[in-house]
C-alpha cells in the first residue's frame, strides 16, 4: 500500500511493527510504503512521468535512516534474505546507490534497521526490476 503523507499517519498506526520505505519525488509527493512489492510502483511512476528521487528513507518506529541519494545515476531497493544452516535467517532492505556501473550497498536488518555490511558491487549482480534510474531532464543534460 502506497499512501501520502496525511494516510501515513494512519497506516502507521495499523501496522506498527512495519519498516516503512518513504520516498520524496522530484515533483515534491511523497510515498509511504510498508511493503517492498510498491517499490514497483514508485519505478513506474517515475518512469511514467519523468520523475526521480529527491530523497529516501527507511523508518521502524520512531528509528529513522536517510539513504545518501545525492549524485546518483539510480537507486536500487530490493528485501534480501541472509542465512546459515542450523541458524537463524535474517531478512534486509538491501539499498543501493547506483552511480557510473558501480552500486554502492548498504543491507539494513529488518525491521530495525541496522546497518549490517556495506560494500561496492556492480550493476551485474542487481536486479533490474528493482532500480529506479535517474531519466528526469536534469540528468538527461549531463
Amino acid at each position: 500500500m502506497i499512501v501520502d503523507e496525511k494516510g501515513w499517519l494512519e497506516a502507521y498506526r495499523s501496522n506498527k511493527s512495519a519498516s516503512w520505505i518513504k520516498a520524496i519525488l522530484t515533483n515534491d509527493e511523497e510515498a509511504y510504503s510498508d511493503s517492498f512489492l510498491d517499490w514497483m510502483n514508485i519505478k513506474k511512476k517515475c518512469e511514467d512521468s519523468n520523475l526521480f528521487l529527491k530523497k529516501l528513507s527507511l523508518q521502524y518506529r520512531s528509528h529513522k535512516v536517510d539513504i545518501d541519494i545525492d549524485g546518483c545515476d539510480g537507486i536500487y531497493l530490493i528485501r534480501s534474505v541472509m542465512g546459515q544452516i542450523g541458524g537463524d535467517t535474517s531478512q534486509f532492505y538491501t539499498v543501493g546507490k547506483i552511480v557510473g556501473d558501480k552500486v554502492y550497498k548498504q543491507m539494513w536488518v529488518l525491521p530495525e534497521l541496522v546497518m549490517d555490511k556495506e560494500y561496492e558491487d556492480t550493476l551485474e549482480n542487481c536486479f533490474e526490476e528493482a532500480i529506479i534510474y535517474d531519466k528526469t531532464q536534469k540528468n538527461r543534460q549531463k
